[in-house]
């Protein structure tokens, strides 16, 4: 995935993303939808730009953060 495919990726989802998800499959979505947005900042931390290692490692945090989330809900809440 190129980073410009990425970027009107995020552009398309950006509604979906300021509403909470109400189904498993939303949540998966939105879980995949930040997985890969990070894989730009992956290569380019590989090539040691250290802006995108320290976006990556934020966009790390937010992985945790609503992979939580995730289990939560698929546990009914």
């Amino acid at each position: 995935m190129t980073e410009k495919s990425v970027k009107e990726q995020i552009e398309a989802e950006t509604s979906d993303i300021l509403t909470d998800p109400e189904t498993l499959i939303e949540h998966y979505e939105r879980l995949r939808l930040l997985v890969d947005v990070m894989q730009v900042d992956v290569l380019k931390s590989e090539k040691g730009n250290k802006a995108a290692g320290t976006r990556l490692r934020k966009g790390l945090r937010q992985v945790k953060k609503f992979s939580g989330d995730f289990v939560k809900f698929s546990l009914g809440k």
